[in-house]
């Protein structure tokens, strides 16, 4: 049970640096990179916001259903969103090319979310909950911390080339980690 909790708390470390350290450089690329306002970019986000809620929503009984593979798709699903940004992601343009990897995205964190919560609770004793949750808690600021470092220090040393252009060097280890957390 040790083990199987100090994997699913790495998991979560790893996933929350790709989740938060994206939201960092989605929001610069989108307001810096792209001119939107704040506003427009909190749209834009609220795409990533409704594919988070559907999966969300059937999380409970896809896990059920598929077990630990429902999170290892979503990591795949997320990852899949951010190729597709990548390789829809430039200095100009309509937004509109940016929906659905924004959408696969979301979904793919939406898969993830919950399961790794129960995954790492689910092996400890009742007991030791309380413990094991507010690890968990300190793993997930954590990973939001160390990703937002590492992911912003990629972003600015790669920003001479422009900000569409650090974005997407950004997604390229971005699209590993939800991969990793998956494993």
């Amino acid at each position: 049970a040790d083990r199987a909790v100090s994997a699913g708390l790495v998991a979560t470390g790893v996933f929350y640096a790709a989740m938060a350290s994206f939201f960092v450089v989605l929001a610069l690329y989108l307001q810096e990179g792209r001119g939107l306002s704040a506003l427009g970019s909190g749209a834009v986000f609220t795409v990533v916001g409704a594919g988070y809620l559907a999966a969300s929503m059937m999380g409970p009984a896809m896990t059920a259903r598929l077990g630990r593979q429902w999170p290892a798709l979503g990591g795949v699903v997320m990852a899949a969103g951010y190729v597709a940004l990548a390789l829809t992601s430039g200095p100009h343009g309509d937004v509109l090319p940016l929906l659905l990897p924004l959408l696969l995205a979301g979904v793919g964190m939406g898969m993830l979310t919950a399961p790794l919560t129960g995954i790492v609770l689910a092996q400890v004793a009742p007991d030791q909950a309380g413990t094991v949750s507010g690890l968990q808690s300190t793993v997930v600021q954590l990973g939001n911390s160390i990703g937002v470092a590492v992911i912003g220090v990629l972003f600015f040393n790669a920003v001479n080339g422009g900000i569409p252009h650090a974005f997407q060097v950004s997604l390229i280890p971005l699209t590993a980690l939800p991969l990793a957390a998956a494993v």
